[in-house]
């Protein structure tokens, strides 16, 4: 005989885990996800799908091939495309390298790879330098343009370019060149400049917590002091680094970069000078090297500090948009909680937060400077987003279950549309699954299952919609997945939690 009616909720938190295996999930973490593209944890729980981006500038930076570099300076988006230097307020570009009007005739930027900008004020007036991993550094002051031809050769080729202590840092190769302090073109000894050598080959500069930390290949040093006279050079890790350009972001308090074995955070302990390295991607390690074995052509990374996020995109040339691959890492109060990202085809970035707003920029190959965190959509497309749920066994996994009701709580900011679709038993071709039906917020589509009821309702002590629908289906286990219709646009929405209603059956 069957039982009576039973409810199983879901309260939707922990994010993309695909280290578990099928029945460790479902027991272990069963508000966790197995697919998470394109939905990100929210601060405020549950899964919230993705923010879109838009153009800056709806002309592109003048010239062709990839942008190689981005940053806002005096107000002004500022971009290298090929040899150039361009400027824009966002309704078109103005070059700034070879052009007489900045007294920079004749003067190009040399390379092909990306450009790395320094924003810095030793006099009153901020200026901006560039170094672009082959010649010597730029040095623009919002009026002239011009290379610093009068710096030593032991400067050309930096790659990486920090303020600390009053000091411009170059990372050139295996070594740390320096400047006088306050100085932008003085790199002598006796006035406070130097060099300082490394093991192995530098892949980042960050300033954290009153050190400057070095990044290599295979080790990590911090540098100490105020000057010439007291800098004391630490080696944190001799056997690992940071095996990726540009994936180093300072974020709630830490810093996170690309290690050999995945994503790594930099966390100082209470003991000044005792630092701890911690793995922290172990659960979405198969996302971490599929991301590092499609991006042959280097990676990008961004914070987005109102949502604690760090991102990091991988780069392939032969990617389109829409298949181009990233991941996101969420601090919460828990820990950090991981979704996939796909169509942010980045080979740049920049972020800034200016005390106002947070203003994020990626570029790629196709000209056009991007915002992120804009709109609804990837810049007039849809946003494809798929939440999948694990297999969860509602109790003992030996019983089958039939199921007659589910009811999906979300937090909605306008029109959506979604599809959701239950998958029994691991989706095995032996188990019937139904079909997938509509869920959208005037609930006017036709259901599959049965006549569905869309509502609002207080949970949680906020206003919640909620969808309801009668079900169809039997199984051991259940997955309910949620797909965003790829033919519309739709405003944010959150998928918070879900109840599913069913009775049990006899055990296998």
């Amino acid at each position: 005989m069957a039982d009576a009616w039973q409810t199983y909720s879901f309260e939707f938190k922990g994010g993309l885990i695909t280290n578990l295996s099928p029945y460790q999930q479902g027991f272990q973490a069963p508000g966790s996800a197995r697919i998470l593209r394109n939905f990100e944890p929210s601060i405020f729980g549950g899964y919230r799908r993705v923010e879109g981006y838009e153009k800056f500038d709806t002309n592109t930076v003048t010239n062709t091939g990839v942008i190689r570099g981005i940053v806002r300076y005096n107000n002004q988006v500022y971009a290298v495309r090929g040899n150039d230097l361009f400027r824009s307020s966002g309704s078109g570009w103005t070059q700034i390298s070879d052009n007489a009007t900045y007294n920079s005739a004749g003067v190009t930027i040399g390379g092909s790879g990306k450009v790395r900008f320094l924003k810095y004020d030793f006099d009153g007036t901020e200026k901006l330098m560039l170094v672009d991993g082959t010649g010597k550094p730029y040095r623009f002051d919002g009026t002239t343009f011009e290379q610093l031809s009068s710096l030593p050769s032991d400067v050309s080729g930096s790659k990486f370019i920090v303020n600390f202590k009053n000091h411009i840092f170059f990372g050139n190769g295996k070594k740390i060149i320096f400047s006088a302090p306050y100085k932008d073109n003085d790199l002598t000894i006796a006035n406070g400049g130097g060099i300082i050598n490394v093991t192995d080959t530098i892949t980042g500069l960050v300033v954290f917590r009153d050190q400057l930390i070095i990044f290599s290949e295979s080790s990590i040093n911090i540098l100490n002091g105020n000057s010439v006279a007291d800098f004391v050079l630490k080696p944190v890790s001799r056997d690992l680094g940071c095996v990726a350009e540009d994936t180093i972001q300072e974020i709630g308090g830490d810093v996170m970069f690309l290690g050999p074995d995945g994503l790594r955070l930099f966390s100082a302990t209470d003991k000044i000078g005792d630092f701890n390295l911690a793995t922290v991607s172990k659960t979405i390690q198969a996302e971490v090297l599929d991301l590092v074995s499609s991006s042959p052509n280097g990676f990008s990374s961004t914070i987005i500090r109102e949502k604690s996020q760090y991102r990091i995109f991988g780069y392939n040339t032969g990617f389109t948009n829409d298949a181009a691959k990233g991941i996101a890492a969420t601090q919460l109060e828990g820990g950090i909680s991981f979704n996939d990202l796909r169509g942010f085809n980045a080979f740049v970035t920049y972020s800034e937060y200016d005390g106002r707003s947070e203003n994020i920029y990626f570029a790629a190959t196709d000209g056009y400077i991007y915002v992120m965190e804009q709109g609804n959509s990837l810049d007039g497309a849809p946003i494809p987003a798929v939440f999948a749920t694990p297999f969860v066994p509602l109790g003992d996994p030996k019983v089958r279950k039939t199921l007659y009701k589910s009811t999906t709580y979300l937090d909605v900011n306008g029109e959506f549309n979604l599809r959701q679709t239950l998958k029994f038993d691991f989706d095995q071709p032996d188990s019937i699954q139904p079909s997938s039906i509509s869920i959208s917020s005037d609930a006017s589509e036709s259901t599959t299952y049965g006549a569905g009821t869309f509502g609002t309702s207080t949970f949680g002590g906020k206003q919640q919609s909620y969808y309801e629908v009668q079900t169809t289906g039997s199984g051991f286990t259940v997955s309910v997945i949620y797909e965003t219709d790829e033919s519309q646009v739709d405003s944010k929405f959150t998928i918070d939690a879900a109840t599913l209603q069913y009775i049990t059956n006899a055990r296998r």
